[in-house]
Parts: structure tokens; sequence; C-alpha cells
């Protein structure tokens, strides 16, 4: 045993010489160089390990992502679905905002001329749906609870006022006399402003339900009137309705030839119905406004 012993540490005595006179064959500045090398080998292995690294993260967590991927792609086809189906039902045309309808100042609180019109609308707020209808918005301020007790009165059930817009297959088969210079535009901006001479016309009858306190005597005879005359009748009660005198200040559809050939248009298209009416002694034509079927 001794003598394998003594030949183990024989060789290992040898190999470590051979080293040794190995590296005495190299010179120092070679050596450094060598391990310069070595050490920017080991620094770009370690970076590209690092690198790899990340990369499989970030593939994981792209896969992991899928499924919420996918299942937003499915929601995306479902909402696709239901706008092409709304855009399919929707009107061929529909009032531009130059168009903007009277039944905007109504709504905002009854805007006096002297406050100025609002921004975008080019003026056309400016202008009252009428006598009456601004009498009652200044009344009764417009506010939120006035409008539900005027939507109440008018159309039984708190409805909002009815804007059935013209198609554009509807206007194209009227005949041309009748269709004239108009455009499917204008006649769906008149129904906006008649739609506010409508809304105005069943506040200031809320305010009459109301007892009338907040109107001044003049209008409140008038707006009584109204009431007793033409508000309980046959094919007007339960609907929202405005009065001939109604269309003196409107900005498009007023008492002369371009306005009655707007409201012949519209009886026409069904989009109103006319009643004959007698007020204070008076002939007056009272304007239902119709719903959609």
């Amino acid at each position: 045993m001794d003598s394998f012993a003594v030949l183990g540490e024989a060789l290992t005595q040898r190999i470590s010489d051979l080293k040794k006179l190995t590296l005495l064959r190299i010179e120092d500045g070679a050596k450094d160089m060598y391990q310069q090398d070595l050490s920017g080998l080991e620094a770009s292995v370690r970076a590209l390990e690092a690198q790899v690294t990340t990369l499989k993260d970030c593939i994981q967590r792209e896969l992991s992502a899928m499924p919420k991927v996918e299942a937003l792609i499915e929601a995306s086809k479902v909402q696709s679905q239901h706008l092409n189906a709304i855009a399919s039902n929707l009107p061929a045309r529909l009032p531009r905002a130059t168009y903007t309808s009277v039944a905007g100042a109504t709504l905002a609180g009854g805007r006096n001329e002297a406050d100025g019109p609002a921004a975008g609308t080019s003026g056309v707020l400016s202008a009252g749906t009428s006598q009456a209808g601004m009498g009652a918005a200044a009344g009764m301020g417009a506010g939120e609870e006035a409008g539900k007790r005027a939507r109440g009165g008018a159309g039984g059930g708190g409805k909002d006022v009815p804007r059935w817009y013209v198609t554009q297959d509807e206007f194209d088969a009227v005949s041309a006399y009748m269709r004239g210079r108009l455009v499917p535009e204008k006649v769906n901006a008149a129904l906006d402003e008649l739609a506010g001479h409508g809304l105005a016309t069943a506040r200031l009858m809320a305010a009459v339900r109301a007892g009338g306190a907040k109107l001044a005597p003049a209008e409140r005879k008038r707006a009584t009137e109204l009431m007793h005359s033409v508000a309980n009748k046959e094919g007007v009660k339960g609907h929202f309705w405005f009065t001939d005198g109604d269309l003196r200040e409107g900005p498009l559809v007023r008492p002369d030839k371009s306005g009655k050939g707007l409201l012949t248009l519209l009886r026409h298209l069904g989009r109103l119905a006319e009643h004959r009416c007698s007020v204070d002694g008076n002939a007056t034509t009272v304007y239902v406004l119709c719903e959609p079927r």
C-alpha cells in the first residue's frame, strides 16, 4: 500500500511541475491578455443568458394574456354587430348642428335674448319659441321638476316630446312640387323647432295646473283659456301640441309661404295632425305632434 501511495504522490508532483513549466513558457503580458479575453467572454455569456431569461419571461406573459385577448376580440365582434344593427335602424338623415332647434333654448331654462346665443348654435337659440312659451319658461324657471310636470301633463306618464325624423327615402317619395327646395336636414330641423313649441306649451299647461301663481296675469288668462278650449279637446289631450300663434317667433317655421309649405309637408308625412279650435272667440289652428308608429 505504501508503494502505491508514494507512486500517487509522485505522479501528482509531476503533474504540478508540468503545469508550472507550461506557465513559465507563457509571457506575463500574454497571460494578462488571456485572462482579459476570458473575462470578456464570460461577461458576454452572462449578458446573453440575462437576455434569454428576459425573453422567456416576456413570452410567458404574452402567452398568459392570450385568453384575455381572445375574449376581447370576441367582445369586439359582438359590439360591432350591435353597432351595425343600430346603424341600420337609424334614419338616413338627421338634423345638422347648423339647424339647432329652439327646443334647446327651452330646455336650457328659457334663455333671454339679452343673454346671447349659446356657443356653436349659430345664433338660432336666441330666437324664442313664442311669447307664451317664453313666459311659461321664465315663470317656472324651466327647472328639472317643472320639465317632469310638463311631460307628465302633456303626454301622460312623463314621456318625452316626440321627434319623429324624416328619412331620405320618405322625403324622396314625396312629390317634387311639395318638396320644392326643401332638404331633409331642414325638414328635420323644423321638427326640432316644433317640438320646442310643444314642450313650451306643455310647460305652460303644467303651470296652469299648478295654480298659475308664477305666471303674469295676462299670461295666466291666456293659458287658462288654452287649457279649457284646447288642452282637453279630443285628439289633443294627452299629446304635445302648439298653436299657429307660436309660429310667429320661430326662426325656421313662420306663418309665411315657406313655413306653410313645411307644415303641409309634415302633415303629409304624418308628423303633424291639425285641429281647428276656438280660443277666446277666435278661430285657432292647433298642431299636434304625432308619435312614431
